[in-house]
């Protein structure tokens, strides 16, 4: 089921999607796509990428469906919705979507799709939009096993890693937690940038050296980056994109019985930045909200 000849269907084509899309057509799938923006859609017309009217069509035309949808309001329209996925799909159909929603919606996609005698995978990514356009993301799956076999010639197409979790709503459970983490480091970051500038310590020096030793992780390196160098205009890794994803990971702790002492400031703060005007901008500009205080 993974050779070149199969039909990729994809639907989502924002930030992440579209350039799955891209080098999923540059490797050799003929990929048809739909995305509720019709812009978006039209944006990618090129060889090898065809274009269909409704999610069902999508669902009826390819061997095996991607996903990479906004958030769950998003999810439901585009696979429960009329004309959705779940209208046109059919028995052996493997179901994948990439973005990041509540898990018992998964395992509630995974029984409608296993109904139908198609398998559903949730399989959350990590890395941005730079990791989906070099072909690094890193993938977390949940769901049939036998489903990742027979997709992961497709996946392997822009992601370096791909690691199955465990039953469905298992993936998403482990990106809340990757959500929570980098929520928790871009704040610490913002803090820690706003006392490096209140003290005049150059930022290329602190670039670095916070860098270098046990203080570094990957959104330090970017935020404080992007800080240094004044990159905190609107961009496609946004703070008002990580209310969601910190509210579902809220949720997945609360379940769990686990009491959370770090994630609700960090989550007071992304709100009040969000508020106050800036959620469209790139997460490093959270350390303004921390300089304004209040």
């Amino acid at each position: 089921m993974t050779g070149d000849r199969q039909v990729i269907g994809f639907v989502g084509l924002g930030a992440m999607g579209s350039r799955m899309v891209v080098r999923l057509a540059e490797a050799g799938h003929e990929v048809i796509v739909h995305n509720r923006t019709a812009a978006k859609s039209q944006a990618l017309r090129q060889p090898g990428i065809r274009i269909a009217g409704t999610p069902a069509e999508v669902a009826a035309k390819a061997d095996i469906v991607c996903g990479c949808l906004l958030d769950g309001a998003a999810i439901e329209q585009v696979y429960l919705g009329p004309d959705g996925l779940i209208d046109g799909c059919r028995s052996g159909q493997i179901f994948v979507e990439h973005g990041t929603f509540a898990p018992a919606l998964a395992r509630d996609l995974a029984g409608r799709f296993g109904a139908h005698g198609a398998a559903f995978l949730d399989a959350p990514v990590t890395g941005g939009p730079e990791g989906a356009a070099a072909g690094t993301l890193a993938i977390m799956i949940g769901g049939p096993l036998e489903a990742l076999g027979r997709v992961s010639g497709v996946l392997d197409r822009y992601a370096a890693k791909t690691r199955y979790v465990g039953q469905s709503g298992s993936g998403l459970e482990l990106k809340l937690v990757n959500q929570m983490l980098v929520s928790s480091h871009v704040a610490a970051c913002a803090e820690a940038a706003a006392i490096l500038r209140k003290r005049q310590i150059p930022l290329d020096v602190a670039h670095d050296m916070l860098t270098s030793g046990w203080a570094a992780s990957a959104m330090l390196e970017r935020c404080l980056a992007r800080i240094r160098d004044g990159l905190l205009q609107e961009s496609e890794a946004t703070i008002a994109g990580l209310l969601e994803p910190q509210r579902l990971a809220a949720d997945l702790a609360a379940d769990a019985g686990v009491p959370l002492g770090l994630l609700p400031p960090v989550m007071d703060l992304f709100r009040r930045a969000t508020d106050t005007g800036s959620g469209a901008l790139d997460l490093a500009a959270l350390v303004t909200t921390v300089e304004a205080g209040g």
